[in-house]
């Protein structure tokens, strides 16, 4: 969650699912794409190109849930009101369209299109987030749900989905002070809506994404270690930034899930520093629908030391130890969600 375009919510949302489902072949992986122009869905979907010749019955599943529990003329007619919704009917397999993906990884989408939805009353946004996790919890699998977002400042009545589904909200954001007065902004609109007892969602880390990389050693980070050293610059950034989000945290208590009293122990609980991933391995991952993880197993199968990654016009020559830098950021990022979401 950001209300901030272009922070990496979707890119984390895409290659963390990914690598998620396939740490995890015991677990079902849900991923709800509640942005409005359907961005994870279109690289879950093999990318932009190969999601564009899908056929429009794989979109839109969002819609159909929300179409359908608005018609009810007896009251009883929608699924809303039935004892036998099943949610996971409305969910894509991904592997079906998407070799690259592991096979307990499924999609509901938003559809891919923009439009214009009006607010739901709150007793109804309650009411489908409940029944929806009430299908999950009764199924005879155990899933794990991750929701996308879009940027928005004043959450769109799908970002208040997204709260009402996930009880955890993971923020990344530029590492600047501009990105941080404005998720201030954010954050303090979380807090509103968790006093007026809206949303019980609290933040589980904030993401310092797109630090730039001084060199590939490890360093320690106040009591955190950092699998790569920043530049002085983003080091001294961080240090301001995490200060007024230790503060931010402090005054609006109960909004992080973990809001340590000393400033030390909250930058170890509440962030985490992603460096700036390499281009010639991100953007063919997200153009392709290949995750960094499949392109590792695909690196490691061939023998070779490079591969080519043709995405339409375009090719990308990744080297297997620059594929195996940017695996590593997000390793370390799931392994802090794991270990964050579980205490």
């Amino acid at each position: 969650a950001s209300h901030i375009g272009h922070t990496g919510k979707t890119t984390l949302a895409f290659q963390m699912s990914s690598y998620f489902a396939l740490k995890h072949p015991e677990l079902k992986v849900m991923v709800f794409d509640l942005s409005e122009e359907g961005d994870l869905t279109k690289r879950l979907l093999g990318g932009v190109d190969a999601a564009n010749g899908k056929v429009d019955s794989l979109f839109g599943g969002v819609f159909r849930l929300l179409s359908a529990a608005e018609k009810r003329p007896s009251g009883l007619t929608s699924w809303l009101f039935t004892d036998d919704f099943d949610v996971t009917s409305h969910a894509v397999k991904l592997a079906d369209h998407n070799p690259a993906l592991p096979p307990n990884l499924y999609l509901i989408s938003s559809g891919a299109w923009p439009r214009n939805e009006t607010p739901l009353a709150d007793d109804v946004r309650k009411r489908i987030c409940l029944r929806i996790k009430e299908s999950l919890e009764k199924s005879s699998d155990s899933w794990k749900l991750f929701c996308d977002t879009d940027g928005d400042r004043r959450p769109s009545p799908y970002t208040m989905l997204a709260y009402g589904l996930c009880s955890q909200a993971i923020v990344p954001l530029h590492l600047n002070k501009g990105d941080m007065d404005r998720t201030e902004t954010m954050l303090g609109t979380m807090h509103e809506l968790r006093q007026r007892g809206e949303i019980q969602t609290q933040v589980l880390f904030v993401v310092w994404n797109f630090v730039v990389l001084l060199k590939n050693d490890p360093v320690d980070y106040r009591s955190t270690r950092l699998n790569f050293t920043p530049t002085k610059v983003c080091m001294d950034i961080m240090d301001a930034c995490n200060k007024r989000l230790h503060k931010v945290a402090q005054d609006m208590p109960g909004l992080f899930m973990h809001s340590a009293a000393s400033e030390v122990d909250f930058i170890n609980a509440s962030t985490t520093v992603l460096k700036r991933l390499a281009d010639n391995v991100i953007k063919p991952s997200e153009e392709l629908g290949l995750p960094v993880a499949e392109m590792m197993e695909r690196v490691k199968g061939s023998g070779k030391k490079t591969l080519n990654f043709t995405s339409g016009d375009v090719s990308y020559d990744a080297k297997d130890d620059t594929i195996d830098g940017v695996l590593s950021g997000l390793k370390a990022l799931e392994e802090k969600f794991e270990a964050m979401a579980l205490c």
